[in-house]
């Protein structure tokens, strides 16, 4: 199962401190858990209301009700949450792990295909079965940076383009598989 979580954060000022806890503790925070696969942090390269995101790979719906996850500031921003705006968390059914995407490449995500399909990508598509249901089907392709910054640069509204923060985290314990 895949679980997003996006957001925008207000505070410019202090944007580099979050990102590096973001980037640091919290993800090492959620991989220490039981369920948790992977995970990866993404910063949109086009406007829009929620350009942070980050994809968990997640063994099934009940890792997100442990009492750990709760515990480790898991569906909150410990502190940060005064400079979140535009925050959704959707849990997606459809692949297990999210693909890896390299510094050379980005993530295009397209949240309703009945919009418009983009026929030279090929995407992996999900199904949402919990949290917020703000995209009742989500769609991943990865891409060059070249083409990701083209499509990016036409701006199509069904589709956003988003570059990798860190590299994806893989758990000690759980298989990525």
């Amino acid at each position: 199962m895949i679980y997003t979580v996006e957001c925008a954060f207000t505070e410019p000022s202090r944007e580099d401190e979050w990102n590096a806890y973001y980037s640091g503790q919290k993800l090492e925070n959620l991989l220490s858990l039981d369920g948790f696969r992977a995970t990866q942090r993404f910063r949109a390269t086009m406007q829009t209301t929620a350009p942070y995101l980050a994809v968990h790979s997640v063994r099934d719906e009940l890792v997100l009700e442990q009492r750990s996850y709760a515990s480790i500031g898991g569906g909150t921003f410990d502190g940060w949450d005064n400079f979140i705006t535009n925050w959704k968390r959707n849990l997606f059914s459809g692949i297990g792990v999210a693909p890896e995407v390299t510094s050379n490449e980005c993530l295009i995500v397209l949240d309703d295909p009945k919009e418009g399909e983009i026929p030279s990508l090929d995407f992996a598509w999900l199904k949402i079965v919990g949290l917020d249901h703000s995209a009742e089907r989500r769609g991943f392709a990865v891409v060059d940076r070249a083409t990701g910054e083209q499509f990016a640069a036409n701006a199509d509204p069904v589709l956003r383009v988003f570059r990798p923060i860190t590299d994806r985290f893989l758990s000690a314990t759980e298989n990525d598989s």
